[in-house]
C-alpha cells in the first residue's frame, strides 16, 4: 500500500522539491506551424444494382492558416468484391488531379462516375474505392486518405 500513497501524494511531495512542469490534459493537437488537408470522399448511394450509376465526390478542403502546395489527389484502388480492379465510367483528367495551391480555407471537388456491371453483381458484396490527397505545407508532406464503400443489391 506504500506504493499507493505515493501516488497519491501532490506533485510537489512526489518529486522531493523538484520543479515538475504543468501537465495540461486534453486531446493531442497538430504542429501549429503545419497545415491540414482533409479528404472527404463519399458515393451518392449507399446501395447500388446492376446498370446504376454511381457518382463519387471527392471534397479537398485546406483545413489551416496557411496556403497548401503541389495538392494533388491520388486514385488509389477501386475493387469489387471479386479483388477485380475497375474503372470509372468517367473521371478527371489526370492533370486535374495535380490541383496545385489551396489557399488557407480553400477547397475544391472533383467527380468520378461508374456503372455497376454484371461482374460486379455476380459478385455480390461491395465496391470499394479509396482515395488519397497529399500537399506540402511549410516543406512537410501532409496527407489524409478514405475509402467510399457501396454495398451491392442482390
Amino acid at each position: 500500500m506504500n506504493w499507493l500513497r505515493r501516488l497519491r501524494r501532490p506533485p510537489q511531495e512526489a518529486t522531493a522539491g523538484r520543479e515538475v512542469p504543468a501537465l495540461h490534459p486534453g486531446p493531442l493537437s497538430r504542429k501549429k506551424d503545419v497545415g491540414n488537408i482533409v479528404l472527404v470522399y463519399g458515393a451518392d448511394k449507399s446501395v447500388a444494382a446492376q446498370g446504376e450509376t454511381i457518382i463519387f465526390s471527392a471534397w479537398i478542403i485546406n483545413d489551416s492558416m496557411g496556403q497548401l502546395h503541389n495538392v494533388c489527389l491520388i486514385l488509389r484502388s477501386f475493387t469489387n468484391e471479386g479483388m477485380e480492379s475497375l474503372d470509372y465510367t468517367s473521371r478527371p483528367l489526370d492533370k486535374d488531379l495535380r490541383i496545385g495551391t489551396l489557399r488557407a480555407g480553400e477547397s475544391t471537388m472533383l467527380s468520378f462516375s461508374y456503372l455497376v456491371s454484371a461482374s460486379d453483381h455476380r459478385h455480390g458484396g461491395e465496391l470499394i474505392s479509396a482515395m488519397g490527397v497529399t500537399a506540402m505545407s511549410r516543406g512537410r508532406v501532409i496527407r489524409d486518405e478514405h475509402d467510399a464503400i457501396v454495398a451491392l443489391k442482390q
